[in-house]
């Protein structure tokens, strides 16, 4: 075609004037400028209506996807109230469920956690709740234990004497009588029996040869030591009242 369209025009130049000819060629020139221009502009056009029409369809599929995505969401969040509300209307009734003898491993397990975890007000909740069951079982000593020592951290020192003597006196052979007159001697340090303190405290120290594992030679020094503090805060507390006795200034 280029062949042909040179040739013709090399003819038209050989037959016309050259003024002519020149004129001629640049308006030929002209016209495939033109016509190329105008198949561009054809092209160009199809082609922005094909990536408008594009970009409207990713458009409607977003807006599709985003109220899809809203929908699930509510959907979700509506579950996850229902659930809640599920779960703590199911651990409101395990917490008022009475203890039997068929959940009672469980209930005590519920009230290690919260001991271990020092949440030693619910934990203190917990072990009465299996104390006041009424059921016979093999750990009551250490649940008592450890119901003393929960009252002892949240400092409600006599109630943790009530417990702490009902495992010394009560349990002669079990494995935490040793720990509970230890704890026995401090509350009653803390309460201000010092004597009877020292009676408890003297007792775990006069048994210093019966204990032969490392843990109990241990709470043995530690009843040594706290029969020390006894002696330091009775002194303590004898000149405290001896100075408010004598700061005392009587008006006639």
């Amino acid at each position: 075609m280029i062949k042909k369209l040179k040739l013709k025009i090399n003819s038209l130049i050989g037959t016309t004037s050259g003024y002519k000819g020149i004129i001629f060629i640049n308006l030929c020139i002209l016209a495939l400028v033109l016509g190329l221009m105008f198949i561009q502009y054809n092209w160009i056009s199809k082609e922005k209506k094909a990536l408008k029409s594009m970009i409207d369809k990713q458009g409607k599929e977003r807006k599709t996807k985003g109220f899809g995505l809203k929908k699930s969401s509510k959907k979700l969040a509506k579950g996850t109230v229902k659930n809640k509300k599920k779960t703590g209307l199911t651990s409101g009734l395990l917490q008022t469920r009475k203890i039997t003898k068929y959940n009672l491993a469980n209930s005590i397990k519920n009230a290690d956690m919260y001991f271990d975890y020092d949440q030693y007000g619910k934990a203190v909740v917990a072990y009465k709740r299996v104390i006041n069951s009424k059921i016979t079982f093999d750990e009551s000593d250490r649940v008592l234990s450890r119901l003393a020592e929960s009252y002892y951290k949240l400092e409600k020192y006599e109630k943790a004497i009530e417990l702490y003597g009902k495992v010394s006196n009560d349990y002669l052979k079990s494995p935490y009588r040793l720990s509970a007159q230890l704890g026995l001697g401090e509350c009653l340090i803390l309460t201000g029996n010092y004597d009877e303190a020292r009676r408890v405290l003297y007792e775990v120290a006069g048994q210093e040869s019966r204990y032969t594992e490392e843990k109990d030679k241990n709470m043995v020094i530690e009843a040594h030591y706290k029969i020390a503090e006894s002696y330091i805060k009775q002194a303590n507390h004898s000149l405290k009242k001896d100075g408010a006795k004598h700061n005392t200034v009587k008006v006639y």
